[in-house]
């Protein structure tokens, strides 16, 4: 897929948007994209971890178990799946309506969580939703 100045990118799925406009306000797409530099990054630092993405990436945009906001990084949420043996962590920069035109929700990163480094995280960061 070619998205804004001839660059390539995967398409991972498609975001719930319900789970996520009544924090962000309209989202410009339900698109989530895989940049070739991000794609080089999760390969370079959680190599292990990016058949898991391959697997499970559409999922976890669909229909993530948790979503937690960035406190960070403006714009970006992490959406977590918990698996029988490991947590999945997507983060993900929105296209928000105030962004510029044409933005994409893009991952930024993927990696794997232990159940103790997800639950720092769920007490660290605003948690948007939780799957009952």
């Amino acid at each position: 897929m070619r998205g804004k100045g001839m660059i390539e990118f995967q398409h991972i799925g498609e975001i719930n948007r319900a789970l996520l406009e009544p924090t962000f306000g309209p989202l410009q797409t339900s698109l989530v994209v895989l940049t070739p530099e991000c794609k080089a990054h999760i390969l370079q630092e959680h190599a292990a971890d990016f058949s898991y993405l391959e697997q499970h990436g559409a999922t976890i945009v669909s229909s993530p178990d948790i979503i937690l906001l960035d406190h960070k990084n403006a714009g970006t949420v992490l959406l977590i799946k918990q698996l029988p043996d490991t947590n999945l962590n997507m983060v993900v920069r929105l296209a928000l309506a105030t962004d510029p035109i044409g933005r994409i929700n893009s991952v930024l990163t993927f990696y794997r969580l232990r159940n103790k480094n997800l639950k720092r995280l769920c007490a660290l960061q605003k948690t948007l939703y939780k799957s009952e």
